[in-house]
């Protein structure tokens, strides 16, 4: 054995010896000549192609730097097909690089296209006739065609590209070929798994729905990936904030019992709802951790939610930061307990030192002054850094409207416990020009022109932008009504938050009585300003305008002939309204009070001497189940004529209509003339009850009951039975509130008059309307 083992032991010892002397002789090729050749025609210049190849002449032959010489030619975007050969030559190697330019699209066609015409499907894709073909724009493409069929409806469709190319001529043809699948229709949502909650409940967490009477109208049962994507995550936030914090989707079964049927199954593992157990605040020293327990919401004993823990912990970041704790940190550590379902919170905080302001620092405003942003800016240089007060600078500067976004963040400095707040925000367009049509059931049909500006100044030519002044120029025309109005309010008159506005308006209107023009010619000067809160507002007033009634027909009774005429109308006018209202479009709580005051005349000129009160109030309650809503609302107004003047027929009070009486035509509940024609009256009062219910994300139902009337006297409710005046007018009704995009909230009312009299129509009617709720 030991002499094999000395032969094999020598013989590794000559091969170790041997191969780095042979590696060694075998020298590396260098590259003598570079040759570019084209397949078909050139598609770029043999500069531009040798300008990115990095081999040189007498450069050693490296594959991988072949290698990325080819990856740079492909990202030109020029070539469709790259290949190097090489070729002995005397001293080495040729490298050729053989490209092939990208063939020219010459025609896009679709087959099998029956819902939607080439043209549209032309519109979803960036692949041009004239450009170099791409595949990954193809690809691309395809996917997009997909897309549009399955928006509509079309879930099964498949869209893919097939090629045509004469690499001689360089030019190449693609032809999307589609295989249209039938409308689905979603039948059918299951939530299997599902104990805690019925599903029911479950479906109003998705925004993909199964169809249903209106369906045509929102869309909503058609199946979108995307959509439905977030419907899982909505669906699990759903769940984890009731405390199933285990809660998993396992599986998702899409069945089609027919082509055009779909049947969406949910598999659902539930798990056990968390109770919070012991809570407990650590590491405070500054402030007892009592002071902070106290404030906690999701206290023991409390379902667990996530969205509980996050409030918290921003309760505990806003204590901290409001007294300039700012770089203070709370982690919240939970600790479940499967055996009991309980969590333990343990909020661990680390407190830091505290900060102060030292500069602040606005960047982004391209167009904006500073002034008009530093203005609604809670804190200054030099104070705490109240990051309470920071949050509230970012929401004013957010309410202006002129920002895409707002940031506002803290930046160390050189000085300790000092820091700047860098406010940066990104301007959007704050310009409006709108032409378009309207419709109610009052105006009819009314063309439009408006012109407006959120950010305007005064004072900045030829651009007139960026002093945070609001303009607005309308002008309205239709068959009822033409109306021009131009509007200018300064929110910071003289520097204080005291709002200027000047209005400067001409109306002439004829939907109230077809007996008669109302026209209305004025200017109204007028200053506003929050009181002790942001709910209490003030305003007072000064307007001078011609006002009256013309074109009066000749067959109309003594007592209308005689208010034919305009008159010169001075008065001040004042109010106070307080606003809780929340919820925005639809209010869910909260109410708004609003008491106005006029006089006219006197002291102030002009040729009418009269004076007004209103006071008008809505509040609004929950429904019965989670977002229904009752809105209560009730006016009451009187004018009062003084030195031996009149209330003209222009300023008395008329019911009747979609924002009033909504059984009864515009302006028919008033006191009548001798010929039975409204006439107006002095005195007024109205109430209404409505309760509206979700029908879907957009559409409500509305229940509603209208009760009021107008009197002749001033400052009285007793009714004239001379002037065919009742003790009150009643409806009952029905309707739906519509929230279209881009064009906003409607109404749409049926009334039905209870206590019609004989010169009023008994039969129902119905009201077109904006808004969801109605104006003051």
């Amino acid at each position: 054995m030991k002499p094999l083992l000395r032969r094999y032991c020598v013989l590794l010892a000559l091969l170790i010896h041997w191969v780095p002397r042979s590696h060694a002789q075998i020298a590396p090729q260098r590259v003598q000549q570079i040759e570019v050749r084209h397949v078909g025609p050139a598609a770029a210049s043999d500069e531009l192609i040798r300008a990115n190849i990095r081999v040189k002449v007498g450069d050693a032959l490296v594959k991988t730097s072949v290698d990325d010489d080819v990856r740079n030619l492909y990202n030109t975007s020029y070539f469709y097909n790259i290949r190097v050969a090489e070729e002995r030559v005397e001293g080495g190697v040729k490298l050729i690089y053989v490209v092939q330019g990208k063939p020219l699209l010459t025609d896009v066609k679709f087959t099998g296209n029956t819902k939607f015409n080439s043209t549209k499907l032309q519109k979803e894709i960036t692949s041009k006739v004239g450009q170099p073909l791409d595949e990954r724009k193809l690809f691309t493409d395809a996917q997009k065609i997909q897309t549009r069929y399955q928006k509509a409806g079309y879930q099964r469709t498949k869209a893919e590209y097939k090629l045509s190319i004469n690499e001689n001529a360089g030019r190449g043809t693609v032809t999307f070929e589609i295989t249209e699948a039938p409308k689905v229709k979603i039948v059918d949502i299951q939530f299997g798994g599902a104990a805690a909650f019925t599903e029911k409940e479950l479906a109003k967490q998705l925004k993909t729905k199964e169809k249903w009477f209106f369906s045509w109208l929102t869309g909503t049962d058609k199946f979108k990936d995307e959509q439905f994507d977030d419907d899982k995550e909505r669906l699990a936030d759903f769940y984890r904030n009731k405390g199933y914090l285990d809660f998993e989707i396992k599986d998702v079964v899409f069945e089609y019992p027919q082509p055009d049927r779909l049947v969406i199954k949910f598999q659902l593992f539930e798990g056990k709802p968390y109770k919070v157990g012991t809570v407990a605040v650590k590491g405070t020293s500054l402030f007892p951790g009592t002071e902070l327990e106290k404030d906690i919401k999701m206290s023991a004993g409390k379902t667990f939610t996530p969205d509980g823990q996050r409030r918290d912990v921003e309760m505990m970041r806003d204590f901290y930061g409001s007294k300039g704790f700012i770089d203070a940190r709370i982690n919240a550590v939970r600790t479940p307990n499967t055996e009991t379902g309980n969590m333990d919170v343990t909020y661990q905080v680390e407190e830091k030192d505290k900060s102060f302001v030292e500069k602040i620092e606005i960047k982004g405003n391209v167009k904006t002054k500073d002034k008009v942003l530093r203005r609604e800016l809670a804190i200054s240089p030099g104070e705490t850094f109240d990051m309470v007060r920071v949050k509230l600078s970012k929401q004013r500067l957010e309410n202006l409207n002129y920002f895409e976004k707002v940031d506002a963040q803290p930046e160390p400095t050189d000085v300790p416990n000092r820091k700047n707040l860098v406010v940066g925000v990104e301007e959007k367009n704050t310009g409006n020009m709108s032409v378009g049509a309207g419709f109610s059931s009052v105006e009819s049909v009314v063309g439009f022109l408006e012109v407006s500006q959120g950010n305007f100044d005064l004072f900045n030519p030829p651009w007139f932008t960026g002093g945070g002044q609001k303009m607005r120029l309308k002008a309205s025309y239709g068959s009822r009504r033409q109306d021009y109005l131009l509007s200018f309010v300064e929110p910071w008159f003289l520097d204080r938050k005291l709002a200027f506005g000047v209005d400067l308006y001409h109306r002439n209107t004829s939907f109230q009585s077809s007996l008669y023009d109302e026209v209305q010619t004025g200017m109204r000067l007028s200053l506003e300003r929050a009181l002790w809160t942001d709910f209490f507002r003030g305003n007072v007033s000064y307007t001078v305008e011609d006002v009256g009634i013309t074109k009066v027909d000749p067959a109309a009774s003594p007592e209308l002939k005689s208010e034919a005429g305009t008159q010169i109308v001075s008065k001040i006018g004042a109010g106070i309204t307080y606003d809780t209202r929340r919820g925005g479009l639809v209010p869910t709580g909260g109410h708004r009070v609003e008491l106005i005051t006029e006089l006219a005349g006197g002291p102030f000129g002009g040729e009418a001497d009269f004076y007004k009160l209103e006071l008008r109030g809505s509040q609004y309650f929950p429904g019965f189940w989670e977002g229904q809503t009752w809105e209560l609302l009730g006016r009451v107004g009187s004018a009062q004529a003084y030195n031996g003047d009149r209330v003209t027929l222009f300023n008395r009070y008329f019911l009747g209509g979609p924002r009033t009486l909504r059984g009864y035509r515009f302006a028919d509940v008033s006191p009548r003339d001798s010929l039975n024609e409204p006439f107006g009256g002095n005195t007024y009062w109205l109430g209404s009850v409505e309760y509206t219910i979700p029908l879907i994300d957009r559409l409500r139902f509305a229940m509603f009951y209208d009760i009021g009337n107008v009197y002749s006297s001033s400052l009285s409710f007793n009714p004239n039975n001379a002037r065919g005046e009742r003790l009150y007018q009643d409806n009952i009704g029905f309707g739906f509130r519509l929230n279209i995009p881009n064009l906003g909230p409607l109404r749409l009312d049926y009334g039905i008059p209870i206590t019609a009299d004989r010169n009023q129509n008994k039969s129902g009617r119905f009201n077109f309307d904006v808004g969801f709720t109605r104006d003051f």
